[in-house]
């Protein structure tokens, strides 16, 4: 390969590479779910379709592994099957440990049987998932044999049982990652690739759906550009992601049993420092103790209690201020769904008339991006319409400002 042409090919993502789709990691989860769904439904109805194998790729700690889990706790629910889960580590194990020769006499003849682990589902009639994870930091000898159960759902000579099915966990194969990738046609084309973006939306849902921290979740909602540190990652630090926000979450609980974060400033910054890293433990011990940030959800509940503040940035003119303002404002909305009353228009209505109208048009931007079938679109949706309805102010001062706007742009 020319020089030129192996540093772009090295600048690229690994998904650029590959040239296959991003998606949010609750959307990989729910396209892998109805796959298999379908593929149980198209047996029963005797359409013998074969099984996918996907291989789900993506940052660290953006969640891959937990939707695993969490696929098997729905599909046990949603099918008539009790699903289970076999997951392997592929930088921990060798080949050994899943084959094992063993010699046998045979009218007088000496021959070798395979003596299988734990690690291969047996049961004839089981349901479940076989997750191969970080497969390429396994060595040679462990992806040649794990790549006969992505491909063949086998292990030499054993097949596993009908009800089982592949998944396959990677980090993209960027400079952050020490990675050994095995690709080959074959490979390539016998698996269905997809890659997870990092979505705040998705991490929200899930931490309010699990009950995390109410400083992780509004810390979030506020700031959802720092769920995912990039940055520090590719410097080697320690750098906060999606799986360190719910080991501080987890720690978080425990802290309010033994006095309340407001008491323990000095423990939750170290700990905070261990998970995310200094600078961002600053941001979130100054987000803790009330500093500056404008907490969305009073956007909603209690205008007036954060108005003053909207205007002195609005008066200042610090736009981008104003703008992660919106975007958390959205992420709240989207994020929590909360029931409104008039009151609440009242406020959403306010609070859009005092922002710039370029801020303003991002709750429109923010609106738009959704699936027209979703229901954070419908939502939001809800609330325009019942803007509409109820303001001629919205419509005159907000909405045919933005829309004015976006005809020019």
């Amino acid at each position: 390969m020319p020089t030129s042409e192996k540093q772009k090919h090295e600048e690229q993502k690994y998904y650029e590479r590959l040239n296959i789709s991003v998606l949010s990691i609750t959307k990989i989860k729910n396209l892998i779910k109805k796959d298999i769904i379908d593929t149980l439904n198209a047996w029963e109805n005797k359409r013998y379709v074969d099984k996918q194998c996907f291989r789900i790729i993506g940052p660290a700690g953006v969640g891959k592994t937990d939707i695993c889990g969490q696929l098997v706790n729905e599909l046990s629910k949603e099918t008539a099957h009790e699903f289970s889960m076999i997951m392997v580590k592929a930088p921990v194990l060798s080949r050994d440990d899943f084959i094992i020769p063993f010699p046998v006499t045979k009218d007088g003849a000496a021959t070798f049987k395979m003596l299988y682990s734990d690690f291969v589902p047996v049961e004839k009639d089981s349901y479940g998932i076989f997750v191969v994870d970080e497969f390429s930091r396994g060595d040679h000898a462990l992806q040649q044999l794990l790549w006969q159960a992505m491909n063949e759902y086998s292990v030499h000579l054993h097949h596993f049982p009908k009800g089982w099915f592949v998944i396959a966990i990677d980090n993209p194969d960027d400079s952050e990652y020490q990675m050994d990738i095995m690709e080959d046609a074959a490979g390539l084309r016998r698996q269905l690739h997809l890659y997870s973006e990092v979505s705040a939306k998705d991490f929200l849902q899930y931490a309010i759906s699990q009950g995390y921290h109410k400083l992780v979740i509004e810390f979030i909602q506020t700031h959802p550009d720092y769920l995912y540190d990039f940055e520090s990652q590719k410097q080697g630090s320690v750098y906060a992601n999606p799986a360190s926000y719910e080991k501080l979450s987890d720690h978080l609980i425990k802290i309010d049993m033994n006095g309340g974060v407001s008491n323990n400033y000095e423990t939750v910054e170290i700990i905070a420092s261990g998970l995310l890293n200094t600078n961002m433990a600053k941001m979130f011990l100054s987000f803790a103790r009330d500093q500056r940030d404008i907490n969305p959800k009073d956007i909603f509940y209690n205008y007036d209690s954060v108005k003053k503040a909207i205007e002195t940035f609005v008066k200042d003119g610090e736009n981008s201020m104003l703008s992660q303002i919106m975007v958390s404002f959205c992420t709240f909305m989207t994020s929590s769904m909360p029931e409104f009353d008039k009151q609440h228009l009242d406020n959403i209505e306010s609070f859009l008339l005092l922002m710039p109208i370029d801020t303003s048009a991002l709750f429109i931007s923010q609106v738009d991006s959704f699936d027209r079938s979703s229901a954070e679109f419908k939502y939001m949706t809800k609330i325009h319409i019942s803007l509409m309805k109820i303001s001629k102010r919205y419509r005159k001062n907000f909405y045919e400002p933005v829309v004015a706007v976006g005809r020019t742009s």
